[in-house]
This record gives C-alpha cells, sequence and structure tokens, in this order.
C-alpha cells in the first residue's frame, strides 16, 4: 500500500469505495494499530497519534469497528454486559473496577442503541445480527472515541437494524467525531458519505469532493475508467 494520503474531518463522513482487493480493510488496520507500517503518520488536531498498536489507538480515542463480527468484533460466549465494557477496560486506571456503575453504564448505552435483549447478563450468541452489531457499537461508544472506523458497518443485517445504525452514525459525525467508513454497498456509501476515497490496487486514486459523489464515478474511479 502506497500514496494514501487524505485527511477527514469531525462533523463528516469520509467514506472509501473500491473494488474487493483494493486495499480498503488493509488501510483501517494501518490506521488502527494492527498491522506494522512502513512510514505515514496520523495527525489529530495538530497532535501526531500514529499508533503502534490496537491498544495505543484504543487510548488516542481511536475505535474500529470490523466487517466481521462473529470473529473479531465479538466473544459470542459471553454476556453483552461483558463485550460490551470490554474496550473500556483499558481505559481504567487501577485494578479494581466499579461493578454497579459499569452495569450502569452498559445499561444506558444499550437502552440509547435500542438493543433487543432480555438482560445484560445475556449470551451475545442468542441476539440477532442486527443486535451484535449495536452491541460491537455500544463497546466503543462505551470508550467515548473520537475517531471511528467503520468496515461494513451493516453487512448481514436486516433493514430495520441498518436504519438504526445509519442514525448512529450521521448522529456521531454531527456530534463532531471523525467517521470514517468502508462500505462494498453503493447506495450506503453514495447516501452516507459526505465525501468519498476511492481505493485501487493499493492506492487511494482519487478523492471525490461533496457533490461529486456517485456510484458512476466511484465505479469509474475504482477500474480506471474515464469518469463519466
Amino acid at each position: 500500500m502506497e500514496n494514501v494520503s487524505f485527511e477527514a474531518a469531525g462533523g463528516e463522513i469520509f467514506g472509501i469505495g473500491g473494488m474487493v482487493g483494493a486495499g480498503r480493510t488493509e488501510l483501517l488496520r494501518l490506521l488502527f494499530g494492527l498491522d506494522t507500517r512502513d512510514s505515514g503518520r496520523l495527525r489529530y488536531r495538530g497532535v501526531d497519534i500514529t499508533p503502534s498498536s490496537p491498544l495505543e489507538a484504543i487510548r488516542h480515542g481511536m475505535c474500529l469497528i470490523t466487517e466481521d463480527r462473529q470473529r473479531t468484533g465479538l466473544i459470542p460466549v459471553r454476556s453483552l454486559k461483558e463485550n460490551v465494557s470490554l474496550a473500556r477496560l483499558n481505559l481504567t486506571r487501577g485494578p479494581f473496577i466499579d461493578l454497579r456503575e459499569e452495569s450502569e453504564a452498559v445499561g444506558g448505552i444499550v437502552r440509547r442503541l435500542h438493543v433487543v435483549t432480555t438482560s445484560i447478563r445475556q449470551e451475545v450468541a442468542t441476539l440477532s445480527g442486527g443486535n451484535q452489531q449495536k452491541v460491537v457499537l455500544a463497546k466503543w461508544m462505551l470508550t467515548e472515541a473520537a475517531i471511528l472506523l467503520f468496515d461494513e458497518p451493516t453487512r448481514g443485517i436486516d433493514i430495520g437494524s441498518k436504519e438504526e445504525i445509519y442514525r448512529l452514525m450521521t448522529s456521531l459525525a454531527r456530534e463532531g467525531k471523525v467517521v470514517i467508513m468502508v462500505s462494498s454497498d453503493m447506495p450506503e456509501l453514495t447516501s452516507l458519505s459526505d465525501r468519498v476515497g476511492v481505493m485501487k490496487a493499493g492506492r487511494m486514486v482519487c478523492i471525490l469532493e461533496r457533490g461529486a459523489v456517485s456510484e458512476e464515478a466511484i465505479l469509474s474511479h475504482s477500474i480506471g475508467a474515464t469518469p463519466p
């Protein structure tokens, strides 16, 4: 991957498009410190926050909502409470956890996201796909992350849950968060994104500004054709 340079502002959703294998997921993994980079820096509000590990990224206020929630987003055999509070443990100081405060915080975020569950002690594996994705989002929202990386945020979930997640992503952007989204769903990418960076063969070949985002333009740049 090389020559990938872009700016994403707080208050917008910056979409990343391209064909499968173009390097979109790999870019998010690099930003989150999951993969080793050869060069490049990540700056936020004038400060270098380039992470060397996911733990460092979390402590810099970043989160990554991965495309495979079952394998990399959740611990399915554990409770909703344990899953939601997991990432925040990395930000906790000291060896002790206030269990009452933890339950109240988890319950609050679960209610905000309208997760359908019998209780926060319910095993995550028993939830629907849409509710599992909400649990992933709840986990990261509890860390109060300022930079949110979404990789295929609505893959494999029902239309009702999709609409709720769209509203949440838009709300997060309006709060001033930096929202970066990879999506293969063209209607999703074009309707949610304020701007779209198009990737091809590990490079970001263009950035479509507001008003120029369309399925035709994204596809044309993705395959190297002359845009319409």
